[in-house]
């Protein structure tokens, strides 16, 4: 009897022991985890911190110190914030097209360049002037409350303007694959219609188009504060990177100089995003 109860005591100390085994490397392991994920968060924070740091960086060089070596020209610059590299590329928020503000004829011929048949884009052109303006009546193909009822959906136009370039997916008739390809070309924070200067091509074509042809279109009066549209990268250990885009205009004419953000999103680093040797 002795024995047999000592050879279960045995038993019950060797799986006592491989459970503790087992409990430890789950405690080791989890602790590993917990570190990376510090780790990791810890990178993000100062990557984050990198790019807003970048975009203070060009605004000031650029409204302030007029520097040449920062141009809306929508070439990628690498600058260093801190110990970080930081990727920067600088395009005029000008050289979009204002989806509030744009003629029937610009939308159209836009949309046009961007893909769109002639009887989709007027019927999308006509339901983008409901969306933005007031009335209950739509227009020849265009879309009020009405249209967006009998498409089964939940909402219609607002009736006032676009709040965001986002909202044109909503729009009856947009479909996603040309909401993307017209976004790019688009901005609801300027307040006048690109001229021929833009270093957008297919914004230019669309100024062709809709003035008939001709490439005469004359040069817009410049604001005097400008607005630019920044994507920054910062490069982090391990291929780890912090993209955004901040749209921002800039104050420093007045005794307390200032960065007004106007757009903040994060994007995904793009993989031409690659390093510049001797970055300014």
């Amino acid at each position: 009897m002795s024995t047999r109860q000592s050879g279960f005591a045995l038993l019950i100390v060797l799986w006592t022991v491989g459970f503790l085994a087992l409990l430890g490397t789950q405690l080791v392991a989890a602790g590993r985890s917990d570190t990376r994920l510090a780790d990791n968060l810890k990178q993000e924070a100062a990557l984050r911190a990198a790019a807003d740091g970048a975009v203070q960086h060009v605004m000031f060089a650029m409204q302030a110190l007029h520097d040449p070596g920062f141009r809306a020209d929508s070439l990628q610059r690498e600058v260093r914030i801190g110990r970080i590299p930081v990727l920067v590329r600088i395009e005029s928020e000008s050289d979009r097209i204002n989806l509030n503000t744009a003629s029937a004829a610009l939308l159209r011929a836009l949309m046009i360049e961007a893909g769109a048949t002639p009887a989709l884009a007027d019927r999308l052109t006509a339901a983008i002037l409901d969306w933005r303006t007031s009335g209950a009546q739509a227009r020849p193909g265009g879309a009020k409350a009405p249209e967006y009822r009998a498409a089964g959906l939940g909402f219609g136009p607002p009736g006032g303007p676009f709040q965001s370039v986002d909202e044109l997916a909503d729009v009856l008739g947009m479909t996603p694959v040309l909401f993307d390809r017209l976004a790019q070309h688009l901005t609801v924070l300027t307040d006048a219609d690109p001229d021929m200067s833009t270093h957008d091509p297919v914004v230019a074509l669309a100024l062709t188009d809709a003035a008939g042809g001709t490439d005469a279109t004359a040069p817009a009066e410049q604001s005097a504060v400008d607005v630019v549209r920044i994507t920054v990268t910062a490069l982090g250990r391990d291929s780890t990177r912090y993209a955004e885009e901040v749209v921002a205009s800039a104050d420093f004419q007045n005794n307390v100089p200032r960065v007004n953000i106007l757009l903040r999103q994060r994007v995904r680093a793009t993989a031409n995003a690659t390093r510049i040797a001797g970055g300014l």
